[in-house]
């Protein structure tokens, strides 16, 4: 009857019969068929009927989003691009002919110049390390600061965690720098604002993101001066080492070239021309060609000594720098047109996939 129904309602509701406004619930049919097939269509009922529901965790999701997106620290984006020019880009660097010819000759001293992988100078602790401990002028600080400073990564926080665990923790032996342990969290820090990334063609782009956007363009300017000097003194040294090289085997020849003339003077003392036997005018002209190899050794050592002092002393092209950093004039981070998008998608997923487990958990009984 009527009135039974009327006192059966909050049972029917309970069970998927009715909805909230007292209809019948057209959703109450299993999601998965007994075919093993997902029902789209009693999916997009379910949705329907419990749109409200999903309204209000979409809207909880993207309040979420608009509040980090509102709080989030935000970061200034500054880049630089070089690409590598000159004797770097090459395998043998200045003195890839004379290898041959002192090979040629028996002399194996002479490898490939070095090559140099500027992402991995760029993500090196030495070039770190100097970005964090330089001073650096920024509107914070005007005359200027280091990062640890400019992060205030040295003062005490109101809720640390981790320091709180450590009491818990056993303690080490060894006592830690503090000093070490601000410039170890500094880097970490770091190492997520400085990308590199390499294209195809040979052009490395370096971007850096800071606070600050006349700090982003400083710092990446600094990194793209670091890696010109390092890579030119580098370079410079590899010279001076070649050139300590060719010195040492130019006197060696030297020395062997005066010996096989002594010998060949010697032999003409004892043996004079118009007295030569077969034998001694093989002998003869044995050392007559020794010397003349000796000779070819040493021509070629000197010549390459006078091209090495060159080398050492001159300015390679080595890093070209096509675009200089600049400050930047909009905020690269926090993009909050994105993240407020991305809260409205997972909060709508996530009330979808909320009423599909509850519907699913009650359609079993």
């Amino acid at each position: 009857s009527e009135k039974t129904l009327r006192n059966r309602i909050p049972e029917l509701k309970k069970y998927g019969v009715l909805d909230n406004n007292n209809e019948l619930n057209i959703t109450n049919n299993k999601i998965v068929t007994s075919q093993n097939e997902v029902d789209l269509l009693a999916i997009w009922k379910l949705i329907k009927l419990q749109k409200w529901f999903i309204t209000k965790i979409t809207l909880f999701s993207t309040l979420l989003g608009l509040i980090y997106s509102l709080m989030a620290t935000v970061y200034y984006e500054s880049s630089i691009s070089m690409y590598p020019a000159g004797i770097l880009s090459q395998t043998n660097g200045g003195l890839g002919d004379f290898n041959g010819k002192a090979k040629s000759f028996g002399f194996g001293g002479f490898g490939s110049a070095p090559t140099y992988n500027i992402p991995d100078i760029i993500k090196s602790r030495t070039l770190k390390k100097n970005i964090i401990l330089k001073k650096w002028k920024t509107t914070k600080f005007p005359q200027g600061e280091n990062l640890i400073k400019f992060w205030e990564l040295d003062q005490a926080k109101l809720f640390s965690p981790k320091k709180w665990l450590k009491r818990f923790s056993p303690k080490t032996e060894f006592a830690v720098n503090k000093e070490e342990l601000l410039v170890y969290g500094a880097k970490q820090k770091l190492d997520q604002l400085i990308s590199v990334k390499e294209e195809i063609s040979g052009l490395i782009r370096i971007s850096v993101l800071m606070q600050d956007p006349n700090l982003a363009a400083e710092i990446t300017n600094y990194i793209a001066k670091f890696v010109k000097e390092f890579i030119s003194f580098e370079q410079k040294q590899e010279a001076i080492r070649n050139k300590n090289f060719i010195v040492k085997q130019k006197n060696q020849a030297k020395l062997i070239l005066e010996k096989s003339e002594e010998e060949l003077t010697n032999f003409r003392k004892k043996h004079p021309s118009n007295l030569d036997t077969p034998e001694l005018q093989m002998s003869r002209n044995r050392l007559e060609s020794s010397i003349e190899e000796n000779r070819a050794v040493y021509v070629t050592l000197r010549q390459q000594f006078e091209i090495s002092k060159i080398e050492a002393v001159k300015e390679n092209l080595l890093i070209n720098i096509l675009d200089n950093a600049e400050p930047a004039v909009l905020k690269a981070k926090p993009k909050r047109k994105v993240i407020v998008f991305l809260s409205i998608i997972i909060g709508t997923i996530i009330g979808i996939s909320v009423i599909i487990v509850r519907y699913s958990k009650k359609t079993q009984f």
